[in-house]
């Protein structure tokens, strides 16, 4: 199967709110939210690159990042891409 552009960013865009909901926005530091600093501390993730997990679109998640997220959130990677895939498959029997 093969992917177009719009595809592509589509599927990228989904994996950066995946990543938002799940592990980004759930982390909380004495109940507030974390600086970038202290999110680089916790996950060992650097500054640009939650920044652009944070607030882009269109950004292509390295798969270092992926581990990082798995290593920080101590699940193995199947378990990632399983949740990503349940993730997709209820955001888009929805509609």
């Amino acid at each position: 199967m093969k992917f177009n552009d719009e595809q592509n960013v589509n599927f990228e865009n989904e994996l950066l709110k995946f990543i938002r909901i799940k592990f980004i926005e759930p982390i909380k530091i004495n109940g507030n939210k974390p600086t970038i600093r202290q999110y680089e501390n916790l996950t060992s993730i650097g500054r640009t690159t939650i920044t652009k997990l944070t607030k882009s679109q269109g950004y292509d998640v390295p798969f270092s990042t992926i581990f990082k997220i798995c290593k920080y959130a101590e699940i193995p990677l199947s378990d990632f891409f399983s949740q990503f895939e349940e993730y997709l498959q209820t955001k888009y029997s929805k509609k």
